[in-house]
């Protein structure tokens, strides 16, 4: 980390209250450094913590974003438990909540530090599924699950804020259904809430969707 990133983190250390407001100084000075944020980005979602994490291979799209971060994740959780966490703000109604029997939980793993890649196709960008996934295929990258993405949210809930994105959501690209309706998970984060839905596959993702990967190994 370099001298300029750590005296920012330490500001913000200082002036980061807990109510998740950031000083307007310390916005002015992120935004005047674009490399700066990038990596500092990177590291306040590493809660803080220096890690070397390879990118080698991975060619971001044009115009594009790729985000590596490590999550703790839980395949073994219940569904609506990991549900629930991640989208406080999902309505009881919604279709989310009836589609855990096609994602069981892995019976004998525990929660692990797991290694994602978030891309997002750039300001403008209007992106289908089929294209996002080729994208990783040609990176060696298959969609997350729905859990990862629900970490994500659980541990990362001001992604937004850090990105300057709101709002935004995290899309797992993992297929479901409903009804005979192909759909994948999102966790949609809109100033103080966030939530939990299912989209139709086949959907034309604006700027603002983020894909969640893993190495196909990890899958």
């Amino acid at each position: 980390m370099t001298r300029a990133e750590l005296e920012l983190t330490q500001k913000m250390q200082r002036e980061f209250p807990a109510g998740g407001v950031v000083h307007p100084n310390i916005i002015k000075e992120l935004n005047d450094s674009p490399g700066l944020t990038a990596r500092l980005t990177a590291f306040l979602q590493n809660r803080g913590r220096m890690q070397v994490v390879s990118t080698s291979g991975i060619i971001t799209p044009p115009n594009g974003i790729v985000l590596p971060l490590t999550v703790p994740v839980n395949e073994s959780r219940d569904w609506n438990a990991a549900v629930k966490t991640a989208g406080l703000s999902t309505g009881r109604g919604s279709v989310v909540w009836k589609i855990g029997d096609q994602f069981p939980p892995t019976v004998g793993v525990v929660e692990r530090l797991e290694q994602l890649w978030l891309v997002n196709f750039g300001k403008g960008s209007r992106t289908s599924s089929s294209d996002a996934i080729a994208w990783g295929i040609g990176q060696h990258l298959v969609p997350a699950s729905p859990r990862s993405c629900f970490a994500i949210a659980e541990h990362f809930s001001k992604l937004h804020v850090y990105l300057g994105m709101d709002p935004m959501a995290v899309v797992s690209l993992q297929k479901c259904s409903f009804e005979g309706r192909p759909l994948v998970a999102r966790v949609w984060f809109d100033g103080s809430e966030r939530s939990a839905l299912l989209v139709w596959l086949w959907y034309h993702w604006d700027d603002d969707d983020w894909f969640a990967f893993v190495r196909e190994l990890d899958s």
